[in-house]
């Protein structure tokens, strides 16, 4: 079967065609953008306030603000490896379809473990969409990999930061009416499906339709090299190693994302004053990451950047426990957002530095289910510790473990360290 690569008369050629009246690349962050921004209104701090309204006892806040990761542990592998064979775009727009209905389904949560079942529903937004969409970035932009990334990723967190702060604002302003929160983020994600229009389409591998005895046989060749290729980029040590450092990061930014709230109610922050430390750390993070992104382009080896960053969050994650103002809670959360600003970037353009064979959507699936394995799993261990042993204990132990698998990745890549393209 023939390996994939891109052909002069490629539809990838759109992405870069000066003749468009709207770039691709604009339209994919604009759908990035917006899609995040209805996502993450519905994170935090409206699912950890709306969880707590429904008398969810506090250690299954974190279980239920990760519900959305957790889907994507099981689903962003076979997501991307299916975007590799089917195309990218179809997997984006099924992702952008969920993204768009997720913030309707809300109005039945009555309950918290219904609320605990929607939010599995809506996880299934990005763990459908994200692998793709980084995947064709990755692969249209191989010259400024790490740059693009940077970018399109600074989009996306752009959403992450005003999707609390709106999040927050609505319920200021409508005294604390759910609902309407709801409609707004249903709104905005609709218009996130309605920007897909302006992504082109994108050649599949094959794309073969089981229709006829020949073409089942055609597609179950596809399906078992692209169950060859899937297992070669787990099978890739240096994959599996950065996506360990990703992992943990993720796994602080959960923790962080599902328990800040809580803990800044303890020490009296008004509703709007939450919304605003969640936005403060995406705003550092959609600032640093093109810079950062670039930079990594820049040197011989992404590591370094990589180092600096989590080193940034460990600190900051052993430190924010002991701010009692919210201006000091507002200063670690933009240090912790310039920390995950620093990584990410330098990360994902590893991983697509790492594939030789043009898997790129398994490669980012399994990258992203490992992420989402940190990310999910971070509420849900930090909950019970902080029943346990109360939040300054909790959340050195969430460093510790950070410091730890930041060893472990520089030790695995000491002889063979991974590098930029």
């Amino acid at each position: 079967m023939a390996k994939s690569e891109v052909q002069p008369e490629s539809p990838y050629n759109e992405w870069t065609a000066p003749t468009r009246r709207f770039s691709p690349f604009v339209a994919l962050c604009s759908v990035g953008f917006l899609g995040r921004l209805s996502y993450e209104m519905m994170r935090t701090p409206i699912t950890p306030l709306y969880a707590t309204h429904l008398g969810a006892p506090v250690e299954l806040i974190g279980l239920i603000v990760a519900a959305v990761t957790i889907i994507g542990i099981v689903v962003k592998l076979p997501a991307g490896a299916l975007s590799d064979l089917f195309g990218f775009r179809r997997l984006m727009v099924v992702g952008a379809l969920v993204k768009a209905s997720g913030p309707f389904l809300y109005f039945f949560a009555l309950s918290w473990p219904i609320l605990l079942a929607v939010r599995f529903y809506h996880g299934l937004a990005t763990a459908i969409y994200a692998p793709p969409a980084s995947a064709v970035v990755a692969k249209v932009y191989p010259n400024e990999r790490g740059y693009r990334l940077g970018i399109y990723n600074g989009a996306e967190n752009a959403g992450v930061v005003l999707g609390p702060v709106l999040g927050g604002g609505v319920l200021a302003v409508t005294a604390a009416n759910f609902d309407i929160t709801f409609i707004v983020a249903g709104v905005i994600g609709v218009l996130a499906l309605f920007a897909m229009v302006w992504v082109p389409k994108d050649q599949s591998k094959t794309a073969p339709v089981a229709s006829e005895p020949g073409e089942r046989r055609q597609l179950g060749q596809a399906l078992r090299q692209l169950g060859i290729g899937v297992r070669e980029i787990i099978a890739d040590p240096q994959i599996r190693l950065v996506s360990l450092v990703e992992a943990m990061l993720w796994m602080g930014i959960g923790s962080v994302q599902a328990y800040l709230p809580i803990y800044a109610l303890t020490i009296h922050l008004s509703v709007w004053e939450i919304g605003v430390l969640a936005g403060a750390q995406g705003v550092a993070s959609v600032l640093s990451r093109p810079i950062m992104g670039r930079r990594s382009d820049h040197l011989k080896s992404r590591k370094p950047l990589i180092v600096v960053g989590s080193l940034i969050c460990i600190g900051t994650l052993i430190a924010i426990p002991y701010a009692t103002s919210f201006f000091v809670l507002l200063g670690l959360s933009v240090v912790f957002g310039l920390g995950t600003g620093i990584v990410t970037p330098s990360t994902m353009a590893m991983i697509g530095d790492l594939v030789t064979k043009g898997n790129y959507g398994s490669a980012m699936g399994v990258f992203g289910s490992l992420w989402d394995a940190g990310h999910a799993g971070g509420p849900v261990i930090f909950g019970f510790l902080l029943v346990a042993l109360g939040y300054r204990t909790s959340w050195l132990i969430m460093a510790l473990v950070m410091g730890v698998a930041l060893i472990v990745f520089l030790l695995g890549t000491r002889h063979n360290p991974p590098t930029a393209a």
